[in-house]
């Protein structure tokens, strides 16, 4: 539900989201404890939305033209999780 708002307002801007299976996975692991469930998942989303809004500002997106694609590094194993999302732009 959270990654779908993000979509919602990323394609106001002519942004179009897409996320690879291993990064869902991995928001997954991110935004969940076991004390507090999954509400820690928006908090998770909103790091990712910063990332985001950093490429907007440099002007790093061509309106209607740009995608984000949201993907897991699962390459180097003995990275914390938090540093093995990784955002591509596109456009």
């Amino acid at each position: 539900m959270q990654l779908d708002c993000l979509n919602k307002r990323l394609i106001q801007r002519g942004i179009y989201l897409g996320y690879t299976p291993a990064a869902l996975d991995l928001l997954g692991n991110l935004g969940f404890d076991a004390n507090f469930g999954a509400r820690p998942v928006k908090r998770v989303i909103q790091q990712m939305e910063n990332e985001i809004a950093l490429h907007i500002l440099r002007g790093d997106f061509k309106e209607d033209e740009s995608m984000v694609v949201v993907d897991a590094d699962e390459s180097h194993k003995d990275l914390p999780l938090q540093k093995k999302l990784l955002i591509y732009v596109y456009g």
